[in-house]
């Protein structure tokens, strides 16, 4: 019997033995693999980062431009450091600009502003701010984060829910009163009545409908969601190395109509830049990859001529590819059958058959200068495919007492001129030509569904 039982023991011991030996070898060898699978996936991320050499501006640099924003209203050529002037080019296209300041003058809104992103390059090709009643051109205007994105935060709102959610561009949504609006009642789901309407997702988007995006991102995701993938997008930091004061903002939700609210953009609190709007647009034109808009070329030592501020490429994963491609259909659709599409009817056909165009608008009143800000930030690129990605443009319209014109309208006016006179683009021999089957979106029409949401 003790001899059972001594055999027993060590039985026992035995098998402890292999157990433990066993579970260390599965903890460290999960652990060497979850470390290398690490390594991998950072190399990975790198793959589809790429961030700007190490080429530190000289100091001092950040807030000398910053004292000459507050001092002056044109964009100073120079700028004095350790009693140096240094001096300061821009990558502006003198063409591109001086057409804005055209347009801008002859409508003379009360406040206005036009920022064009080259997509490939993230070179700012025009960033013109203009005041109507004093019939001036303000940099600071589209330098300043001080406007309420309004619905162009639907497309960070779109990328949160299409890549991280359940929701698809055919989820249907009902809602009910105006779609313009945002009340409690109209997020309440306890009851439904014969008045309720539905839209798909891809048309509450292209009609800007605030009730259903509210509703979604209350049913699908959180604030947190939200604001991280608005980071992604750029917010909450710094959008260009050279400018410390340049930042978009976005802040949590405390409840769930502020959910609502900062998910359809009817909050004044989420505000932007113009510039940064366009940035917004050229996501979605380059398949998601947010790059930094480069608004200076050269920083030029005048003792040794030499650029102490080479341009290098700065640029991050937004959203992946399929987001992407998903939201580049959802803002063509904006253009087409729209909030933008009375704009876009008016541009001829034989640009419309060459160029992929699509785009967000926004409307809201607050803000400063305060006012009833009409925002159009948009895409337009070639559709051939080795004719570049084309451009991003961004119009606000800051209007006080009465409107003078659409931003989509000022927005159609530069493309046209943009693909005519800066990168021309071979047209159809026709205006009245019709865009093959393969090259253009389906069309759509206007029609309210009646099927219940999922």
């Amino acid at each position: 019997m003790d001899k059972f039982k001594s055999n027993k023991s060590k039985a026992n011991r035995k098998f402890v033995l292999i157990t433990t030996t066993l579970s260390l070898g599965l903890f460290f060898g999960g652990t060497i693999f979850n470390i290398c699978q690490g390594k991998f996936n950072n190399k990975l991320n790198a793959a589809e980062q790429k961030e700007e050499v190490a080429t530190n501006l000289p100091s001092g640099f950040k807030e000398a431009m910053e004292k000459s924003f507050q001092q002056g209203a044109e964009w100073p050529d120079k700028v004095t450091l350790n009693n140096v002037q240094m001096k300061v080019e821009y990558n502006f296209n003198e063409n591109l600009t001086n057409y804005a300041k055209s347009l801008l003058k002859q409508y003379r809104s009360d406040y206005t502003t036009v920022a064009i992103i080259d997509n490939e390059t993230g070179r700012v090709l025009a960033a013109v701010g203009y005041e109507g009643r004093a019939n001036s051109f303000n940099k600071n205007l589209i330098m300043t984060s001080t406007h309420p994105s309004a619905s162009l935060i639907k497309m960070v709102t779109t990328a949160e829910l299409l890549q991280n959610t359940q929701v698809k561009k055919e989820t249907m949504f009902d809602f009910r009163g105006r779609s313009t609006t945002l009340f409690k009642y109209q997020l309440n789901e306890s009851r439904t009545n014969r008045w309720d309407k539905s839209q798909n997702f891809e048309t509450a988007f292209a009609k800007s409908n605030n009730v259903i995006f509210g509703k979604a991102a209350i049913k699908n995701t959180t604030s947190e969601g939200i604001v991280k993938m608005a980071e992604g997008f750029g917010f909450n930091q710094p959008l260009m190395k050279e400018f410390g004061f340049l930042k978009s903002e976005i802040h949590q939700a405390k409840d769930d109509f502020s959910l609502a609210e900062l998910a359809s953009g009817y909050n004044v609190e989420t505000v932007i830049s113009p510039i940064h709007a366009a940035a917004m647009a050229s996501v979605v034109a380059n398949d998601g990859m947010f790059k930094n808009p480069k608004l200076i070329s050269k920083i030029v030592d005048p003792k040794t001529g030499e650029n102490i501020w080479p341009e290098v490429a700065s640029e991050k994963r937004a959203i992946s590819a399929e987001t992407s491609k998903e939201m580049h259909e959802m803002m063509g659709m904006t253009v087409d059958d729209g909030t933008a599409r009375r704009s876009f009817r008016k541009m001829k056909n034989s640009y419309r058959d060459v160029l992929d165009i699509g785009g967000k608008t926004g409307s809201i009143t607050g803000g400063t200068p305060f006012g009833k800000r009409d925002w159009f930030a948009a895409f337009a690129m070639p559709r051939e495919k080795g004719k570049g990605k084309g451009i991003s443009i961004s119009v606000m319209n800051v209007n006080v007492k009465k409107w003078h014109v659409k931003s989509s309208m000022l927005a159609k006016n530069i493309i046209e001129y943009y693909y005519k006179n800066i990168n021309p683009i071979a047209l159809g021999t026709s205006s009245d030509s019709k865009r093959a089957p393969s090259e253009t979106r389906p069309l759509r029409r206007r029609r309210h569904h009646r099927r219940r949401s999922a």
